[in-house]
C-alpha cells in the first residue's frame, strides 16, 4: 500500500534546496513555514513501534518573491544523538520501550531493570515548535524544549528543563501566546500533592539571557483527584480573560509507567479511559490565577486538540476536536500505517468516533434559576447547560461529525469570535483538508489521489476585508509505490482552492509531519 511510503525514515536536508513552483503564489506571502515531524524510526537495528516515537525532523520551507527552498534538520536531541552514536534506542518513547545498554555490565543491567525510574526521559520533541518572543522551541509533553534556529535550523545548543524552574513533571504541547507575549501553558505534577498546573511565561525583555523559563511562574494548580491515575490532556483553551483545561476521564496509569521498562512496554501501554466518568471544565482568570468553583460538567469524551475559545455575552464559547473512545491514539502503529489496504485503512481509522463539538459555558448563573432552564441563551449557538446536582451540566453542539483533527484558525482571532475553522480529516485515506464554516456548518474540502495533507496553517493577506482573506499552506506528501514525494500546497483561504503548489524534485525526503508555525518576514 503506499500509504507505508508516507511513514518511513527519511533524509535531511541541511542545506536549503529549490522547488518547482507551479501556479501562482502571492508575492506577498514572504516568510517560512516551521514544521515539526517523527522523521526516524529506526537506531542501528532497532526499531520504533509508533508514529509518534520517531526522532524529531525540522522542516523549512522558505518563502519569497513567489518562490520556495526547503530544508530539514533532524533535532540534536541527547535522545537523536546518543542513539547514532550507540546504534540502539537509548530512551522510551511513546510506544517503545528502550533496552539497557548492552555494553554495561550484569548488575548495571539489572539495576536499570528494576529501577525504572533512574533512566533518562526522552527529550525527543517531535510534536510542536513553541514560540517564546523571538525564540522558538521544538518540544513534546515531557519538560524537556530545545531552541532551534529558526534560520539555520540549528539545535542543540540549549535544552531548558521545565522542572528547574516550575514544579511540573510535564507540560502541554500546545502552549499559547496572549497578545501582549505572554506564553501561557498547562503543566502537570505527580505525587501525593499532584496537580495540574497553568503555567505563565512572561515576555523576554530585549538582551534577556536566553532562556524562556527563568520567570516563569505557577499561577494556578487544580488537585488531583485520582492519586496514581493522573489525566492526560494534550492542549487546553484560553479566552481574553480565562483559560479552561479540560480534565477529561483519559488517565495515566502511573504504576503501568514504572513497571513498563520491566515488561518491554511504552507509555501508551498506561493510557485509560474511563466512560463512567464524567468531563469536568476548570475556568481559571488569567489575571489573578483564580480557579472558579462552578463545576462544569459533560458526558465522557476525550479530546487532543482544541480549536478556539471566545466569551460571549457572558458565555464562554469552546471549540474542541471530541472523540467518544479512546481508539484513536492506538491506530497509528507504524506496523498497521505500513501493511494495511486503504480498505483496512478508512475502517480502522474511521472507527474513532470523532467530531467537532462546541461547548457554552455560561459565566453568569442565577441562583434560584430552575434545574430543567437552559442556561445558554445565545441565538447561535444549539448547545445547552442545565442545572444538575452540584454542577452545570453542558451538552455541546455537534459543528460537524466527521473525522476531522489537527485544526488551525486565523490567529487573529485565537480567543475571539471567529468562524472559520482548517483542520485535516486525518482518520480517512488519503488524509484531506478541509474548511470547515462554524455559522453555516458547511464544509469544503481539497484532496488529490494519494496525497496525504499535514495539518494547515492559515496566513492573513495585507490589508484583509474578512477571517478568511488570506492563503492556507500545508506540506502534502504524495506516495506512489516505492517512494514518497512532497510539494508545498498554497490554497486561496477564501475559496479553498489551489493558487499554487512548490515540489521537491527529490523523493523520500518529507514524512508526515505533526505540528508548525508560520513565521513572517524570516
Amino acid at each position: 500500500m503506499a500509504m507505508k511510503e508516507v511513514f518511513k525514515t527519511c533524509e535531511e536536508t541541511p542545506d536549503p534546496i529549490p522547488t518547482k513552483v507551479t501556479g501562482q503564489i502571492p508575492k506577498w506571502l514572504s516568510g517560512s513555514l516551521l514544521r515539526n515531524s517523527p522523521g526516524k524510526f529506526e537506531q542501528g537495528e532497532q526499531k520504533y513501534r509508533h508514529w509518534f516515537d520517531g526522532m524529531a525532523l525540522i522542516h523549512k520551507f522558505h518563502i519569497q518573491n513567489g518562490d520556495v527552498r526547503y530544508q530539514s534538520k533532524f533535532l540534536r536531541s541527547d535522545a537523536y544523538v546518543q542513539g547514532l552514536e550507540q546504534k540502539r534506542i537509548v530512551m522510551s518513547e511513546f510506544g517503545t520501550s528502550a533496552y539497557p545498554d548492552p555494553c554495561k555490565s550484569i548488575f548495571s543491567r539489572m539495576f536499570a531493570y528494576f529501577t525504572p525510574m533512574s533512566r533518562p526521559r526522552t527529550d525527543n520533541g517531535n510534536v510542536h515548535l513553541m514560540q517564546v518572543g523571538e525564540e522558538y522551541y521544538a518540544h513534546t509533553e515531557l519538560p524537556f524544549i530545545r531552541k532551534v534556529d529558526p534560520r539555520t535550523l540549528d539545535s542543540g545548543k540549549l535544552k531548558v528543563d521545565y522542572e528547574k524552574y516550575v514544579a511540573v513533571n510535564g507540560a502541554t504541547a500546545h502552549a499559547q501566546n496572549d497578545t501582549d507575549g505572554t506564553t501561557y501553558n498547562m503543566g502537570t505534577t505527580y505525587g501525593k500533592n499532584g496537580g495540574y498546573c497553568l503555567i505563565k511565561i512572561p515576555p523576554p525583555d530585549k538582551g534577556e539571557v536566553e532562556n524562556p523559563l527563568q520567570k516563569a511562574s505557577i499561577i494556578a494548580k487544580i488537585p488531583q483527584k485520582y492519586g496514581a491515575f493522573p489525566n492526560y490532556f494534550h492542549s487546553f483553551a484560553m479566552t481574553e480573560n480565562y483559560i479552561v483545561f479540560v480534565e477529561q476521564p483519559f488517565f495515566l496509569n502511573v504504576l503501568k509507567i514504572m513497571a513498563g521498562p520491566l515488561l518491554g512496554k511504552g507509555v501508551d501501554w498506561a493510557f485509560q479511559f474511563h466512560k463512567e466518568i464524567p468531563t469536568q471544565f476548570h475556568v481559571i482568570e488569567k489575571a489573578t490565577g483564580k480557579v472558579w468553583t462552578t463545576k462544569y460538567t459533560a458526558d465522557a469524551m476525550m479530546t487532543f486538540h482544541h480549536i478556539n475559545a471566545y466569551e460571549d455575552n457572558g458565555h464562554l464559547v469552546m471549540d474542541l476536536c471530541a472523540f467518544a473512545k479512546m481508539d484513536a491514539v492506538f491506530q497509528f502503529y507504524l506496523h498497521n500505517l505500513r501493511t494495511w489496504s486503504k480498505e483496512e485503512a478508512n475502517e480502522k481509522l474511521g472507527d474513532t468516533d470523532n467530531y467537532i463539538a462546541r461547548f457554552v459555558l455560561p459565566l453568569d448563573v442565577p441562583e434560584d434559576v430552575p434545574d430543567d432552564e437552559n442556561l445558554v441563551k445565545l441565538s447561535d449557538t444549539l448547545a445547552s447547560a442545565i442545572r444538575k446536582d452540584d454542577s452545570i451540566y453542558c451538552v455541546p453542539e455537534i459543528l460537524t461529525d466527521a473525522n476531522f483533527d489537527l485544526p488551525r484558525v486565523n490567529e487573529k482571532y485565537n480567543g475571539r469570535k471567529y468562524r472559520y475553522i482548517y483542520a485535516v480529516d486525518v482518520y480517512r485515506t488519503p488524509f484531506r483538508l478541509v474548511k470547515v464554516d462554524a455559522q453555516t456548518k458547511e464544509n469544503i474540502y481539497w484532496s488529490e489521489e494519494n496525497c496525504y495533507t499535514s495539518e494547515p496553517v492559515f496566513v492573513e493577506a495585507p490589508n484583509p476585508t474578512s477571517e478568511d482573506d488570506g492563503v492556507v499552506l500545508s506540506a502534502v506528501v504524495r506516495a506512489d509505490e516505492g517512494k514518497s514525494t512532497c510539494f508545498l500546497l498554497v490554497l486561496d483561504g477564501k475559496t479553498f482552492t489551489e493558487l499554487g503548489r512548490a515540489e521537491l524534485s527529490q523523493p523520500n525526503k518529507v514524512p508526515m509531519q505533526t505540528h508548525g508555525i508560520y513565521v513572517a518576514n524570516m
